[in-house]
């Protein structure tokens, strides 16, 4: 199939594209013509929070294991992973209440 598009027009869908992150054009507007709307949600945040996880689970890990060989950790150590760890609670609380509000 074979459409003719004014330059304008084709000014608008690649700036549509673009904006949501869609480098092929032809499923663009596949989608469009199906559906008549795209949805892009943007991941990034995800892979933040995935990361801060990672990082505090080794933290606790780490201190886990130091209880374990020395018998002990100084609460300076163990207050500094709560205060840690409650910063990366409350990204992950933030953010998928903001992926809830889309539902």
């Amino acid at each position: 199939m074979h459409i003719k598009i004014p330059e304008n027009e084709l000014q608008m869908i690649h700036d549509r594209m673009e904006k949501i992150g869609v480098k092929n054009m032809s499923a663009y507007i596949r989608k469009m013509a199906i559906d008549g709307y795209y949805i892009h949600i943007d991941f990034s945040e995800l892979l933040e929070i995935i990361k801060l996880l990672k990082i505090d689970s080794n933290n606790i890990n780490q201190i886990a294991k130091v209880a374990n060989s020395c018998g002990t950790v100084d609460s300076k150590t163990i207050s500094d992973m709560k205060e840690n760890h409650e910063r990366v609670l409350k990204k992950v609380e933030k953010t998928f209440n903001k992926y809830l509000d889309i539902y």
